[in-house]
């Protein structure tokens, strides 16, 4: 399960423990409205990840959930309404174990570009009228004095928790609206495609995808995988090779990959993580510099018969990562040679 599920898991189990219960209407409002505002932090993080599935009946159940409450019974009903939807996610990932798709999102990198374009264009304002500015881009209010002492730290306070595709969101509402700004162009390369980063999770048929993904591939294919025992995965890696395209494996010399490391040595270029140094237990790999294939599943045979997980992502900064940490693992066992 990629990042993104697991984190909806840990925000649906925040929102079905926390205490409501030990606030009621009959307690002092200070307390009430603390406890009202600590559950809609949390309400409003579930909903946001929510809100990146692609399920349309989902979709239509968030439309439906109001987060402007005030008080302790409106949270009452707020968190019914969000175990509704935690088991309907529940039912959806069941219904659909072979493959979900979550939303094309924004790269963190990116993101980070927009918040120093947003950070510097809202700084250029006078600190008189920042707060108001900021409020009406749907920004937490502030008051003048805080924004005297520091433009940026003011913005900083108000964006640094705002998640990649909130960042776009704001971008988009500045769109147009500062000359001398990289904003407009960064949106224009968004909305090219460039940065988007699309996420696919499959639990069945993972070889098939790896096949998939090995004959679509043009330019580089590099493995990284504790073990490879998998002779059709090799037989196709091989089929590459003879067109051209660049093929690199790390894996562990063990017992395990003894039987197939001879022949994955004689046509690939094959680095090996010693015995007797740290277990290798890294399962990816990366095709032509845009595609990433991680989770649990080995390249062995019988892997295809385990309960696995894989993550396709399609990004080209995602895939430099990979392909950062990928040569790091190269270069170690390189000096282990």
């Amino acid at each position: 399960m990629d990042s993104l599920f697991s984190r909806i898991v840990e925000l649906s189990e925040e929102v079905k423990e926390f205490p409501l219960g030990k606030c009621s209407p009959s307690d002092d409002p200070d307390k009430e409205s603390a406890y009202v505002h600590a559950f809609l932090d949390i309400a409003k993080r579930f909903i946001g990840s929510l809100k990146r599935i692609d399920h349309d009946l989902l979709q239509s159940e968030l439309k439906q959930i109001n987060t402007d409450i005030r008080f302790i019974t409106e949270a009452y009903a707020l968190k019914a309404d969000l175990i509704n939807l935690i088991d309907l996610v529940e039912d959806i990932t069941k219904n659909n174990t072979e493959v979900i798709t979550t939303k094309p999102t924004l790269s963190q990198e990116m993101a980070n570009k927009l918040l120093i374009e947003i950070t510097e264009n809202l700084a250029s304002e006078s600190a008189n009228i920042l707060p108001r500015i900021c409020t009406n881009y749907g920004l937490n209010d502030g008051t003048i004095e805080e924004a005297f002492k520091s433009k940026r730290n003011y913005v900083a306070a108000r964006t640094a928790h705002l998640s990649p595709d909130e960042v776009l969101v704001l971008s988009k509402r500045m769109a147009g609206k500062y000359e001398n700004s990289n904003l407009d162009k960064l949106l224009s390369s968004i909305k090219n495609g460039q940065d988007l980063l699309n996420v696919v999770s499959q639990f069945d048929n993972i070889k098939n995808l790896l096949t998939q993904e090995i004959s679509n591939s043009e330019f580089i294919i590099w493995v990284a995988v504790a073990w490879f025992t998998d002779r059709d995965l090799a037989n196709i890696l091989y089929s590459k090779v003879k067109q051209g395209v660049n093929i690199q494996i790390i894996l562990n010399d063990d017992d395990i990959n003894s039987v197939l490391l001879p022949k994955l040595k004689q046509y690939f270029e094959t680095h090996t993580v010693p015995k007797g140094t740290i277990l290798m237990h890294n399962k990816f790999c990366i095709f032509d510099l845009k595609k990433v294939v991680h989770g649990s599943y080995n390249w062995t045979n019988r892997a295809q018969y385990n309960d696995e997980t894989v993550s396709l992502i399609e990004n080209r900064a995602q895939a430099e990562v990979f392909a950062e940490q990928f040569l790091k693992l190269k270069l170690k066992s390189m000096k282990h040679a």
